[in-house]
């Protein structure tokens, strides 16, 4: 008899599962060990077969399809994933969060927004984070503010993320590590302080796990740059992954527009009426370029 379960864990020589019975240090079955063809991950969703459960000890059966998969950190079936940012201390970086939706959407996962440290911030601050967060709620995206002294935001964040397993993300400084502390107060999460030259802190996530909040809740701490760095992909895809440039699909004069200098360019023509934000305009065309050129070396 097999039990379903979750990989919350790798270790060098053995998997955490999570299951409805607790959790088992499990290993590979034999011919499951041979015949595999791909690398199981955290995340993989399971099924075992308890062969102690007096010290928890189980095998690995079988491995289901996957929904979606994160190559670095290895990470599989995530619901969704949450990028912390902050409008000052660290200073918002557009780039870094449109980078992240479109890696986002090229990995199948949802994204929701967050920013975080609203304390720090005054009316006139607050307002204009307000116009960028309006602008992306626009084209679908989901928006948070938080604040880790005054608690504001948590229950909220903590609501979106039951009955999902979520990665957590942000460059480093924005409080990623503080808010989990919230969430998780028994664990304990490296931070560190924003320099003052440089506005950013340290990476410190080294080692990724998906944390139970409950049976059917699982968090992981991931680093920033599993966003930032952009999977590659055709570059003739890239705009399916920006929705409001998307939605321009077919109005351009020419079938093979790029939305950069043509002629006749939906996107353009909306850019310049204000529509379609520049920022995002110029971080499409970075990325567009981006993957022509990885195209050529490779």
């Amino acid at each position: 008899m097999t039990v379903p379960g979750k990989i919350i864990e790798e270790q060098k020589n053995y998997y955490v599962v999570s299951t409805s019975g607790g959790e088992l240090r499990c290993t590979l079955k034999g011919a499951l060990l041979k015949e595999r063809k791909r690398r199981i991950a955290t995340g993989d969703s399971v099924k075992i077969q308890v062969i102690n459960a007096d010290s928890a000890e189980g095998i690995i059966c079988e491995i289901s399809k996957r929904q979606n998969f994160l190559p670095r950190p290895p990470l599989a079936n995530l619901s969704q994933v949450i990028f912390v940012n902050c409008f000052k201390r660290p200073q918002i970086n557009t780039e870094a969060i449109d980078r992240f939706l479109f890696s986002a959407a090229a990995y199948g996962i949802d994204a929701v927004i967050v920013f975080n440290k609203m304390d720090l911030l005054d009316a006139d601050e607050a307002g204009e984070l307000e116009t960028a967060e309006n602008y992306y709620r626009e084209i679908s995206y989901k928006i948070l503010r938080t604040s880790v002294p005054e608690n504001q935001g948590v229950e909220e964040l903590v609501g979106l993320c039951r009955g999902k397993t979520s990665a957590f993300t942000g460059l480093s400084g924005v409080g990623k590590s503080s808010l989990l502390s919230i969430i998780f107060p028994d664990m304990e999460f490296s931070t560190n302080e924003v320099s003052g030259a440089s506005g950013r802190g340290t990476h410190t996530t080294t080692h990724t796990k998906l944390l139970s909040l409950d049976n059917n809740t699982f968090i992981a701490d991931t680093p920033g740059f599993a966003f930032v760095d952009v999977p590659t992909v055709d570059e003739d895809t890239v705009a399916a992954h920006f929705p409001e440039i998307e939605k321009q699909t077919g109005k351009c004069r020419f079938n093979n527009c790029i939305h950069d200098t043509e002629p006749g360019c939906a996107v353009v023509e909306l850019v310049e009426s204000g529509e379609i934000a520049p920022w995002r305009h110029e971080h499409y065309l970075k990325i567009y370029y981006e993957m022509a050129e990885r195209r050529k070396m490779y």
